[in-house]
């Protein structure tokens, strides 16, 4: 009996092993080749935008909204850094323009949700990177270098997961809300 018991501990042990074997190669096989790794560093504030401006109104955990003259929010900025999202959860109006800036020591791939398919955001999906309709989907579709950003324009009213795709187990949320009529 004492001895079906180590067999049975050793098998989890050999599993557990390849499991993890497995994964970390599946990671180091997801992370973007930096020398290869094309990044628009234009600052051209459409959907989907790479900027290589970095906004610091309060540097990490960048909650402050950009507001033109009449009320109308324009700009909020996510910083990912080598802890994650901050703010995690961020609640803006319809048709504001969201900047994710990477601050931290890596690449990140701002994305929506769900890893790794990237279709909780309507019309987003990762088969859709590369294609002329990249522009108008929730997702950087490659990896932001540090110092770099990418902008997107929340248009659709709901509660929006959203992920690193290179460290899918950093996350966070959009809640857009309809735009007030002032």
């Amino acid at each position: 009996m004492n001895k079906n018991i180590w067999v049975v501990v050793g098998a989890l042990v050999i599993l557990a092993a390849g499991w993890f074997a497995f994964e970390s190669r599946y990671v180091a096989d997801q992370s973007p080749n930096p020398e290869s790794e094309s990044v628009n560093t234009e600052n051209d504030n459409s959907d989907g935008s790479v900027s290589n401006e970095m906004p610091v109104p309060g540097e990490n955990g960048v909650e402050e909204m950009v507001v033109e003259d009449g009320g109308e929010v324009m700009e909020s900025v996510i910083t990912y850094t080598d802890d994650g999202f901050s703010p995690a959860e961020l609640t803006v109006e319809a048709g504001t323009e969201v900047t994710f800036v990477n601050s931290s020591s890596r690449n990140f791939w701002p994305a929506s949700a769900m890893h790794p398919t990237h279709k909780v955001y309507p019309g987003s999906g990762i088969e859709k990177c590369g294609t002329d309709g990249a522009g108008a989907i929730f997702d950087a579709c490659v990896g932001i270098a540090p110092g770099a950003s990418y902008v997107f324009t929340f248009n659709e009213v709901g509660e929006w997961g959203y992920h690193d795709h290179l460290r899918s187990s950093e996350f966070g949320r959009v809640i857009v809300t309809e735009a007030s009529s002032n």
